[in-house]
This record gives C-alpha cells, structure tokens and sequence, in this order.
C-alpha cells in the first residue's frame, strides 16, 4: 500500500485516459449523477460505470486532487496483491504464495497501474478473481462457484463484455483439456447466470431504458465491436506488439524468463508436475488474453494487464528450486519503484498533462474569453481549470469530426469550434503546440496586425491571448 500510494500527489492527470476518466468521475460528483458517465456536460459510454464510482467516491472524500485519483488504483492493485498470496498459498504454499504475490507487486505493470487512473487494476482484480474461483470451486468446493459469477459481474460492470468472456473461454477450453464437460453440470450454471443478470445487467439494462440506442450505438458498436475490428491506432497493430509489451509490462521477471526455460529444457527437469491441473488453468487463461487480444484490431498497452495474474504465480512455481530471495528482490525493487516516483516519474508526466495550461489560465482574464486548442487537445487542462475549452479546427474539417455513427469520431464528445470562428471573437485564447503546423493562428495574427501574448509552457505548448478590455481600451497581452 505505500508503495502504490507513495508521490501519488505528485503525479499530475495526464492526456488522454487519465483526464478523460477524471473528468467523467468530477462531472459525476458535480452532477449528482450517478447512474450515466457524462464529459463536457454529455453522456458518455466509453466504459462502464463501475470505475467511475471508485473515482467519484474517491474525489467526493479528498476532494478533486492527483492523491484522491489514483487512490482507487491503490487500494485495487494491494487487494490483488493479496488476492495473489491467497490464491497461490491455498493452492501450493505459504512460499509460493509469497514469491508470487511479490512478483506481481514489483513487475512493472503491475506498480505502474496501481498508481493510474485507468480501469485495468480494478478489471485485474476482478478478473483474476473469477480464475482463482473457479478453480477453487472445481478442485474444492463448488460453492466457490457462486464467486465467479459476482466478480464476473463486476468485471462487466468495469469493461464491458471481455470481463467475463476471458475467464469464461478460458474455463472451457480448460474443461475441454481435461475431457470434464461433465463439470459444466455443476458450475451452478441457470442460478448463476441469473446472479450475473441481476448484478451487471441492472445498470445496463438502466442505461438502455434512459438513453436507447445512442447507449448501444456507442457502448456495443463503437467501443465494443469497433475497437476490436477497426484499429484505432494503426501503427500499432502488429503481431509482434504483445510480445513487446510482455518484457516491458512484466520486467524484471520477464527478461528471466528465457533464460529459466532454457536451462529446464537443458536439465529436461521441470519445477511443474505434468499433472498440475492449476499450471494448466492458469497457462490456458494467460495464452487466452494473449492471443484475443493479438487478434483484436486495436491494441493499447495495458489490455494483456490481466495474464500478469499468471505469470505470477507460473514464474514463482518456476524459481521454487532456486531459492531466490523476494524479500530482497521486494526491497530492491520497492526502493527503485520509489525513487521513480519521487523524482523520475513527476516532470514527466506534468510534460503530458495540461496542469501547468490551467495554472496559467488561472491568470488571464477567461470570464469573457474564448478559450480553446487548436490542433490538439488536453482533457486535463478541463479537469484542472474547470474552465470551458473548446477544440478547435479548420472550419473545413469540423462537420466531418462530428460524432454521431459508427466511427472513432464518437470520442470526440469535447465541445468544438472552428478556428476561424474562435479567432474572429473579440476575446480569445488559443492554446498551440509549437511541433504542429499553427499557420492559420499566425496568419491571421499577421493579417490583423494583432500582437498576441505569447506564454511559453514545457512541451512547446504556447498560449496566445488577445482580451479587450471591458472600457474598449486597447488589447491587454
């Protein structure tokens, strides 16, 4: 817990996911609605709504600050952290069950996320909930069955549909491995869908009563069937991307790996009996996130997060014979960890945040202004300054970014205007990135012999204002 909290204060919203859950959750405290997501004053289905309670409640607690959003991640990455000890003591032992709770705390991704404002720790939680359940109910107890279903329906609560489609698939296909069909007779299966149904569908079923299709439209067709067919971000969308994202995502255990099986394939000794029917589920549900997830068109960093759950406890039964030291191997990584987020990890996010944008909005004279962005945007700018800003582009383009059918357009839910528009106002303030091409700022400038001030802010972002005063004076700068 104090590695997951430590410097949390001194990490500023970044652009473009933590802002643009932030803001939905403070819209939600200041709304008092509690049941739609809602950005810039519209209704938002990017993601389910569970996750914003965490935030919403979080903020309405420590108030709208960098501690109370990431405090939720916290909390969810410490109950996973014990939910790894638990599982793989009651499993195996007390030993691996301790190996393989502090992997997971000092891989990478799995401290990074602890401290994001992103949905995946508590997805990860969830999820790993439901594979540690079922296979407990099925090698103990089937009452353990039961949990499934309510984590199942938390998880859908927090992402959509893959929350359970994951474990669900994996539970089959572990099932099918072991010629057990039989058991699906026992899993509880009419009586715990029903609980599932009851849990997870309320809200959805809630949503489709007060907003109809738009909520199908945008929730199922464009963040759902969308994002997995059409990739949102192309360059990314290579079959080599998750393997990248493994030797990142999981270091230093990641990088230990090929070595490990090497010198098993060598010595033809493994630390797994072949008849290790917890290897097996917990090898079928990591290859499973692997590889629908490397079919999935868009692919994001964190969306194989979930298989961490795996390869922890994997790695600790691979190293049982090593007689490694993860009490050392904690220590050192929580001091790395922490001088990372004391000193390293700060100025770098605040270069991908619009913090220091809303400190100095703070003093130019707004009341009257037109505020936006052109060519860029920063939902953090929002979420700090409380201020409406506009995104601004070339007047040509602005129908044609318009959100409304089955495209990736539907994020742009930001209030928007054309910059010729926005420069044309009395009082404005344009806010560039100086790596992009601001020429139609500029040219207009120069056409109207208009000598803005320029602030200059890290990250090459510059803000021009141009205010007339209140008595018709001349152009305050």
């Amino acid at each position: 817990m104090v590695l997951f909290l430590m410097a949390n204060q001194l990490l500023a919203i970044t652009d473009t996911s933590e802002s643009n859950y932030a803001l939905t959750a403070k819209e939600m405290v200041l709304s008092g609605n509690w049941v739609s997501p809602q950005i810039y004053g519209h209704f938002w289905y990017d993601k389910p709504v569970f996750y914003y309670w965490e935030l919403a409640a979080s903020f309405a607690v420590f108030g709208f600050n960098e501690f109370a959003a990431r405090f939720p991640s916290a909390v969810m990455g410490t109950l996973s952290v014990l939910l790894t000890y638990w599982f793989a003591r009651r499993v195996y032992d007390r030993h691996i069950g301790m190996a393989a709770a502090v992997i997971y705390m000092t891989s990478f991704e799995g401290w990074f996320l602890s401290k994001a404002v992103i949905t995946d720790g508590t997805l990860f939680l969830f999820q790993s909930a439901v594979v540690a359940f079922f296979y407990l109910g099925y090698t103990e107890n089937r009452r353990w069955y039961w949990f499934c279903y309510v984590f199942a329906a938390l998880a859908v609560l927090t992402k959509g549909p893959v929350g359970l489609a994951l474990p669900g698939l994996s539970a089959l296909l572990f099932l099918a491995l072991k010629r057990d069909w039989k058991e699906l007779f026992h899993v509880h299966l009419l009586a715990g869908l029903a609980l599932f149904l009851l849990l997870a569908g309320s809200w959805y079923g809630t949503m489709y009563v007060l907003h109809g299709r738009d909520f199908l439209l945008n929730f199922f067709g464009v963040h759902n069937f969308l994002r997995a067919t059409v990739s949102e971000h192309p360059a990314q969308n290579v079959w080599y991307y998750y393997i990248l994202i493994f030797f990142a995502g999981f270091a230093p255990w990641s990088f230990t790996w090929p070595y490990a099986l090497w010198k098993y394939r060598q010595s033809r000794t493994w630390s797994v009996t072949k008849g290790d029917n917890c290897v097996l589920f917990l090898a079928v549900y990591g290859a499973v996130v692997f590889l629908f997830f490397s079919l999935v068109a868009t692919k994001y960093t964190t969306y194989t997060y979930p298989m961490v759950f795996s390869l922890s406890i994997l790695t600790a039964l691979m190293y049982r014979h090593w007689h490694i030291s993860f009490t050392r191997a904690a220590w050192a990584a929580g001091v790395v960890y922490s001088l990372l987020a004391l000193f390293v990890v700060p100025p770098i996010m605040l270069q991908h945040s619009g913090k220091e944008i809303a400190r100095e909005l703070e003093h130019l004279p707004t009341d009257r202004a037109i505020i936006c962005y052109y060519d860029d945007y920063r939902t953090s700018a929002v979420f700090y300054s409380g201020k409406t800003i506009y995104m601004a582009v070339p007047k040509d383009e602005l129908a044609s970014m318009e959100p409304g059918q089955l495209n990736w357009n539907a994020k742009n839910v930001m209030p928007m205007i054309a910059i010729e528009d926005a420069l044309s106002q009395m009082d404005h303030i344009v806010i560039v990135d100086d790596k992009r091409d601001n020429t139609a700022v500029t040219d207009y400038y120069a056409a109207h012999a208009l000598v803005p001030d320029d602030v200059s802010l890290p990250d090459d972002i510059d803000i021009y204002s141009v205010v007339i005063p209140a008595d018709g004076g001349q152009s305050t700068i």
